[in-house]
C-alpha cells in the first residue's frame, strides 16, 4: 500500500505501553516480582518501565537492557 507510512511515536508508545515489556523482566526479577509489576501497570495505567524504574528492581542499565524491544524481539532473545 502506497504512501502509508507509520507513525513511529505512536508505535514507540504503543510498545512501551505493552503488557509484553514486562516479560522480559520475569528471567532477571522473577515471575512474583515481574507478575506484580505487571498487575501495578494495568491498574495504573503506568508503563512496566517506568514502575520498575521507580521500584529500584535492576540498575537502570540493566533496566534499559532488558525493556530494549528491538533485542526482545529479536530470534533466539540474544542480548
Amino acid at each position: 500500500v502506497r504512501g502509508i507510512v507509520a507513525n513511529e511515536v505512536r508505535c514507540r508508545d504503543l510498545v512501551e505501553l505493552s503488557m509484553a515489556m514486562v516479560t522480559s523482566l520475569a528471567p532477571k526479577i522473577g515471575y512474583d516480582r515481574a507478575a506484580e509489576i505487571a498487575k501495578e501497570s494495568a491498574k495504573t495505567g503506568r508503563t512496566v518501565r517506568e514502575i520498575a524504574r521507580e521500584k529500584k528492581v535492576l540498575l537502570e542499565k540493566e533496566l534499559e537492557r532488558a525493556l530494549d524491544p528491538i533485542k526482545m524481539t529479536e530470534p533466539g532473545g540474544k542480548e
